[in-house]
């Protein structure tokens, strides 16, 4: 019997993730937790900004390429982006001069502090919320890194009705989680449900060590980590469950 599996991801970053989990003879079910909403009152900012030529643009998300596109008409600054992913969707939009740094948000700050001179002045293309501060990061270094939050990652009021029948009905066999917001935005609103003890049935699929501590307040059956913080990775950890249920 096949497993049916719940990506939260926000509604566009689905696809990948949709599309590996079928492949290996999962349902899905998309429950997108977050809206992204683009922030078109930034333009004249990040025109502003794009003038001043900075060295490079920092991106950390797929939401931040299609953001800054929307946004200019330019396309020929430097990209420096968290991932393949990131660097991909850029790519898709016409930029041109992209590398891709280290997979984190963390190591692309090391990779940023090891690449480039003292004093090099960075934009960075952002969404409201940041995980990791890059400008207190890099300005050990005295490099200048000016933010402007593109769009807004905002959070869904409640949980579907589809979902939550599958969850009344148990239904479902296991979530995925790619960051510490969604993680904790699915456990605000499985209570407001009345649904807090269903996770106890299922399995929880976390992108890394800080997704998974955001689960640490239900009683989840069983929570993955995946082995590195990216989506290949996560990956593997569902084939692996799958192929656990499998064996004899």
């Amino acid at each position: 019997m096949s497993k049916t599996i719940v990506i939260t991801r926000p509604r566009g970053d689905e696809a990948d993730l949709a599309e590996a989990l079928q492949e290996m003879g999962a349902r899905v079910i998309c429950e997108p937790l977050m809206d992204i909403i683009l922030q078109h009152d930034r333009r004249q900012a990040l025109e502003h900004a794009l003038k001043r030529e900075p060295d490079a643009v920092i991106l950390t998300s797929r939401h931040g390429a299609r953001a800054l596109a929307a946004l200019t008409e330019l396309r020929d600054p430097m990209l420096l982006c968290v991932g393949e992913a990131t660097a991909l969707v850029a790519q898709s939009l016409g930029f041109s001069r992209i590398a891709v740094c280290g997979g984190t948000s963390d190591k692309l700050a090391s990779y940023i502090a090891a690449a480039y001179d003292d004093g090099t002045h960075f934009l960075y293309a952002s969404g409201e919320e940041v995980r990791v501060d890059i400008g207190m990061a890099l300005a050990e270094h005295t490099m200048k890194v000016e933010r402007i939050a593109l769009y807004e990652a905002v959070a869904v009021s409640q949980l579907s009705d589809i979902l939550t029948a599958h969850l009344n009905r148990r239904q479902i066999d296991a979530i995925t989680f790619l960051s510490p917001r969604t993680a904790r935005i699915f456990s605000a609103l499985l209570a407001k449900a009345g649904l807090g003890k269903e996770t106890a049935q299922l399995e929880a699929f976390a992108l890394s060590h800080t997704v998974a501590e955001a689960l640490a307040g239900a009683p989840w059956r069983r929570v993955h980590v995946a082995d590195k913080a990216t989506l290949a990775s996560l990956i593997r950890s569902v084939d692996n469950m799958l192929h656990e249920r499998d064996a004899p």
